[in-house]
């Protein structure tokens, strides 16, 4: 094993300084920033009433200390890029609604008060959202923020809430304004709009450029990329002026969203094609819904639990429809649906062999792997917020004796060791039940990627050039003397990624 990523790290170095950089050479683990380790316990129960240990609605203690201590978790993993749920100010404590009907605490930071603050709960003593970015760049590693645009806190608020003679405020830049008495037309009062939250007005030109004032003072921070919640929610006209500005602020920014589909490919992609350009600094790319394995929700699920491959055909031929299919950010599941491991009676439980199957697939196919953090463990979940569970300092001792942290560590180093499989269009050769196999090709490089996911071995015979390949997966080499009769057998749940070398 240690032979086998000294090889693949030698691979990576001889990429190193050939290729321009893009995002598609990073690969990604998302934490939520309140459920990874709780380094400050003083910053926890700021307001009196939104820190309840063990209630998941609720604050757990996880904060910028906690993940400043615990970095090389997650780059001996070997992701390169760290994606934060939004990091702004959250509302002063508990909220209620006003039936009470649901309560919780803005421990996501989706539900900004204000857009231009940092949440209290997540800094501490040289350990300020500054002192993150820094730190995290001296690893060597890339920081993606979580930024809300759409909108601010939830407004059906219920008497009993501290800040109920606030509850129409929304703060920015040191500014405020009043959803209660919207003299400014900052809010839009006509819907849609997601739940109770207070719901911006883009159409309002100076609402536009408060929102764009306010994420161009983020990226002056230092951060590499901003994931997008909610942009659906929001007119094209205004993230074409979103991403123009953001772009011509900071060169080589890059910018992913979330559209909430599994099923429409043109209005998914429509996204990716707001302006013309490279994806770097044009437009956005987005997360590759249809292809996730949500729990209940993501298409794949069941091809990795049992299923048949031709499902994943069904998503990739819709490829042709992004402006790059390789920008797409694809994951195996996160924070809005149950985990791949689900409880019985919130989606259903996953195997070890299911969890490699999945990984496999997701470190090698088109697009930038993001993993939600705890899949390391094979963290079980349930619906929200039972998908969001504490992963504290026992969670990251447990992971070095896990199967998958192992998994993901080599699967990384495969990834980083190819440029036709970070960067590479890819190109289907053959699919059945248990087995798959495609092309990653950029430039003048290209690797074959075969998977198994049965329980047993698998034949495949690929037409190859004669001459020598390596899998540089496992280090074994292959001599093809004759293209029509060579057999590559496939343990199983496992890969080989071959590459024609020179004898």
């Amino acid at each position: 094993m240690k032979k086998l990523l000294i090889l693949l790290s030698f691979l990576s170095l001889t990429l190193n300084g050939k290729e321009p950089w893009d995002f598609r050479e990073e690969t990604i683990y998302f934490v939520m920033t309140d459920r990874f380790v709780d380094g400050d316990p003083k910053n926890n129960d700021i307001y009196g009433d939104e820190y309840i240990p063990g209630n998941l609605k609720y604050y757990q203690g996880g904060d910028f200390k906690g993940l400043i201590e615990n970095l090389d978790h997650i780059k001996d993993m070997g992701f390169s890029a760290i994606w934060i749920t939004p990091p702004v100010m959250q509302a002063p404590g508990r909220y209620q609604n006003f039936d009470k009907s649901y309560d919780a605490a803005g421990y996501h930071g989706y539900w900004a008060w204000d857009l231009s603050r940092v949440d209290p709960h997540l800094e501490s003593p040289l350990a300020s959202y500054a002192d993150l970015i820094r730190e995290v760049h001296k690893k060597g590693l890339k920081i993606i923020q979580d930024v809300v645009v759409n909108h601010g806190h939830g407004g059906y608020v219920n008497p009993s809430v501290k800040w109920y003679d606030r509850k129409g405020l929304i703060y920015g830049l040191g500014n405020s304004f009043d959803y209660e008495n919207d003299k400014h037309n900052w809010f839009n009062h006509k819907g849609p709009a997601i739940a109770d939250l207070l719901d911006f007005n883009e159409d309002n030109p100076e609402t536009a450029k408060w929102l764009i004032e306010i994420y161009k003072k983020w990226q002056n921070m230092g951060v590499d990329a901003f994931r997008i919640d909610t942009v659906i929610w929001m007119k094209k006209e205004f993230w074409k002026r979103f991403t123009k500005e953001i772009h011509k602020n900071k060169k080589d920014f890059f910018l992913f969203g979330e559209v909430w589909t599994n099923d429409d490919y043109d209005l998914l992609s429509s996204y990716t094609k707001l302006s013309s350009g490279d994806p770097m600094n044009s437009s956005m790319s987005v997360l590759d819904m249809p292809g996730s394995s949500m729990g209940t929700w993501g298409r794949l699920e069941k091809v990795f639990k049992g299923g048949d491959y031709s499902q994943v055909d069904e998503v990739l031929k819709n490829d042709s429809k992004y402006r790059d299919a390789t920008y797409l950010v694809t994951f195996l599941d996160n924070h809005d649906k149950p985990r791949f491991n689900a409880p019985k009676w919130d989606g259903s439980p996953a195997t070890v062999e299911q969890y490699t199957d999945a990984l496999n697939y997701y470190f090698t196919i088109r697009g930038i792997p993001c993993v939600y953090y705890g899949t390391e463990i094979m963290m079980s979940g349930g619906n929200d917020p039972d998908n969001r569970k504490m992963m504290g300092i026992e969670g990251i001792k447990s992971a070095k004796s896990s199967p998958l942290y192992s998994l993901i560590k080599r699967l990384n180093a495969l990834r980083r060791s190819s440029i036709a499989l970070q960067k590479g269009k890819q190109y289907k050769l053959t699919s059945s039940k248990d087995k798959y196999s495609f092309i990653r090709r950029y430039k003048d490089e290209e690797v074959f990627v075969f998977l198994n996911k049965s329980n047993s071995n698998a034949d495949f015979n690929p037409e190859l050039k004669r001459g020598y390949y390596l899998d540089i997966y496992s280090g074994e080499k292959f001599e093809i003397k004759n293209k029509k009769n060579f057999t590559l057998t496939v343990y199983p749940h496992s890969l080989r990624v071959l590459k024609k070398v020179e004898d």
